[in-house]
């Protein structure tokens, strides 16, 4: 009974012995399944891990690879293309109408021009509006319709066109100048510059494109533009003050004279008010420049002559500028030269095309050795080159400039056939730059002293910047639509007083000298667009970029 009992037990504690092996086995199996299921979750997480990283390191690539392409410059081209066909146009449709008016001077000798035009009152014809006096000729604009062929249509037309471009290009250009100066809603900045144009450059350029063709069309259904109701010596003023903004723009990097002062010598200077002229002017020039291009631009009819070729592409130069604002070929300092001293080449043309070569008579030399003054004194030194070389090197181009202006006038003679006695109109064209210049900076430092003596008496209490527009959680914010409004109907205001002013001379028939006449426009433009620049667009669009509060 005992053995039996005894082999019983011992066959249970085999039988026990072999479940409890049997589990230990189970549970070891179990925890290498676990391990295995967690290395191979591992794996997936760092093979998922990698796959992300790869993702986005492929993302960056691309979108790296699409900075660095320069689609700037490929819309760049595609304006120049434009032009070029725009170009043809011009004188092929001109050239099958038989249209051959390249002068006043011809105009007898002209197959179409008796019949399009009247002659340019070279002679005083006493009693007759607009063309009385002695001064009447430097008035008179050649390419227009005579006045009976003038109706309502005609005006209606060219004024309308004119109108819809010019606010058209500016409310485009404020919306991007508004989404450059504020953050999103994420509180982010926009890139400021790139080498993407976004939708704003392609509307901008598209706009622009449209017009020059609305204009040929113009010019070959209604013909008359601006010109019939406004002063040539206008349209003219126009573009020497978007030019002369020009030297405010660059002043920071080339000074004014041969490079001078440098932007080294000016640091010191960068939080005075008399500096507030380059930081006002380089913040909002794009709105004047628009309105002196296109202001030009619809001042002419597109008649086939290689003056006007070479003016509206001065004018298509500075539109397709003003098309790829917040790209970086809009900083292209080459590209930024060819803008300032295009005037040269055009001018020059003009006056050879339209005045006779009679000794004593021709314009060209004060045009051409004038303009090219200011580039010897100024222009020139902006460009990058400069600052790799010794400074001593920028006395070559003026001994060269004197060489050729010293040779030149040993053979332009003037009305008694004497050489040199002419050398003096040379200094002309930069002494209206440079004395612009010198007006424009004291009116805009006035404005700026007036603000800062009205500001600290008014936030003399605040904490808050004039400058900034902030919300009530603190963050900057753009400015309400009431203020928009308002700013839009002053600005229209603005210019319109600038054309009016043009108008109601060219109405009353202003007899005074063409150079006087230029000098009244260039103050009263320069007066205006230091306005506008002061007041006005600081309402809406900050000097400085708004940034959040630290409170």
């Amino acid at each position: 009974m005992m053995n039996d009992t005894s082999v019983s037990q011992s066959q249970m504690s085999l039988v026990v012995a072999a479940e409890v092996k049997d589990k230990k086995a189970e549970d070891a199996g179990k925890q290498a399944d676990l391990e295995n299921d967690n290395e191979g979750s591992m794996k997936r997480a760092n093979k998922k891990g990698s796959s992300d990283e790869s993702k986005q390191s492929k993302m960056a690539d691309e979108s790296s690879a699409t900075e660095s392409y320069r689609y700037d410059v490929v819309l760049w081209l595609f304006g120049m293309l434009f032009f070029s066909l725009l170009v043809s146009l011009m004188f092929g449709i001109g050239s099958i109408r038989g249209w051959d008016a390249d002068s006043a001077y011809n105009h007898n000798m002209s197959n179409s021009s008796m019949e399009r035009f009247l002659p340019e009152p070279f002679t005083p014809e006493p009693g007759v509006y607009k063309r009385s006096d002695k001064e009447a000729s430097s008035r008179w604009y050649y390419w227009k319709l005579k006045p009976e062929d003038v109706t309502a249509g005609t005006k209606l037309f060219v004024w309308f066109s004119y109108c819809l471009h010019n606010l058209s290009v500016w409310l485009v250009l404020y919306l991007q100048h508004k989404q450059k100066s504020f953050p999103d809603v994420n509180g982010k900045y926009e890139k400021k510059y790139s080498n993407t144009p976004d939708k704003y450059n392609l509307i901008l350029f598209g706009l622009n494109v449209f017009f020059h063709l609305l204009h040929l069309l113009n010019t070959h259904t209604t013909y008359d533009g601006t010109a019939a109701d406004t002063s040539e010596a206008s349209s003219q003023s126009s573009v020497i003050v978007a030019l002369i903004i020009m030297l405010f723009i660059e002043f920071k990097d080339r000074g004014v004279v041969f490079g001078y002062p440098s932007p080294y010598q000016l640091r010191k200077y960068q939080d005075s008010v008399w500096m507030s002229p380059v930081y006002i002017l380089r913040k909002y020039h794009g709105y004047f420049i628009y309105w002196a291009a296109i202001f030009t631009f619809w001042y002419h009819p597109m008649e086939n002559t290689f003056g006007h070729a070479f003016g509206f592409a001065h004018t298509w130069f500075f539109m397709l500028q003003g098309s790829l604002t917040f790209t970086n070929l809009h900083l292209n300092k080459y590209w930024r030269f060819t803008l300032e001293v295009w005037v040269t080449i055009h001018s020059g043309v003009v006056a050879v095309q339209t005045v006779p070569n009679i000794m004593g008579k021709e314009l060209w030399p004060m045009f051409v050795f004038g303009f090219s003054m200011a580039i010897i004194l100024t222009q020139l030194y902006g460009l990058p080159f400069w600052k790799n070389i010794p400074s001593w090197t920028r006395a070559i181009p003026v001994a060269v400039y004197a060489i050729i202006v010293v040779t030149s006038y040993s053979f332009i003679r003037d009305v008694q056939g004497r050489p040199f006695t002419r050398l003096q109109e040379i200094i002309r064209i930069p002494g209206i730059y440079y004395l612009i210049l010198l007006i424009g900076w004291l009116i805009i430092v006035a404005i700026a002293k007036l603000q800062r003596i009205s500001a600290a008496r008014s936030i003399s209490s605040s904490k808050e910047s004039i400058n900034k527009q902030e919300s009530k959680e603190g963050a900057p914010s753009p400015p309400p639509r009431w203020k928009e409004v308002l700013v839009l109907l002053g600005t229209v205001t603005t210019y319109a007083v600038s054309v009016f002013l043009s108008w109601i001379f060219e109405y009353i028939d202003l007899k005074v000298n063409l150079i006087v006449l230029t000098m009244i426009y260039c103050f009263s433009f320069t007066l205006i667009s230091a306005v506008f620049g002061s007041f006005l667009l600081k309402m809406l669009i900050p000097l400085q970029k708004a940034r959040p509060s630290s409170s």
